[in-house]
């Protein structure tokens, strides 16, 4: 598993590397999160986990040190005020509202405790209506 992990990641970094060089339009495509059907990110992992949006990809995930970070890819519409956030152990937290346009990427990191890592954690935006992620775990 950690080999098919590491493969991916170095396929991500390539991919990253050649967006640089593309144009500002490709480069708004390319930097897509992906999201099967599912509601898993392209490493396929249980702390990685994301739904599919009308106008862009909602996501979270939990790093090794209990960090979580939650973010909302736009890849259409116009541009929205929003408050990305998490929910552990029914009690949800928010950052605060950022505007998002089509093509951006805007992320949010909460730096948790350690004995965090592998709780039951669900990736939130609030838009409006609030969206949520599918449940990231171990």
């Amino acid at each position: 598993m950690r080999s098919k992990t590491n493969a991916t990641l170095i396929a991500l970094a390539i991919a990253a590397g050649s967006v640089m060089f593309s144009t500002p339009a490709a480069s708004a495509a390319a930097a897509s999160v992906y999201c099967d059907s599912a509601g898993y990110t392209a490493t396929s992992e249980p702390m990685s986990r994301c739904t599919t949006l009308d106008n862009g990809v909602l996501y979270v995930h939990q790093a090794g040190n209990g960090n979580v970070t939650t973010g909302y890819d736009k890849t259409g519409g116009s541009a929205i005020s929003a408050k990305l956030g998490y929910s552990r152990g029914g009690t949800s937290h928010y950052a605060s509202a950022v505007s998002i346009s089509s093509g951006q990427n805007k992320s949010h990191n909460w730096a948790l405790s350690e004995s965090s890592y592998c709780t039951s954690t669900i990736g939130l935006m609030s838009a409006g209506s609030t969206y949520q992620t599918p449940a990231s775990h171990c």
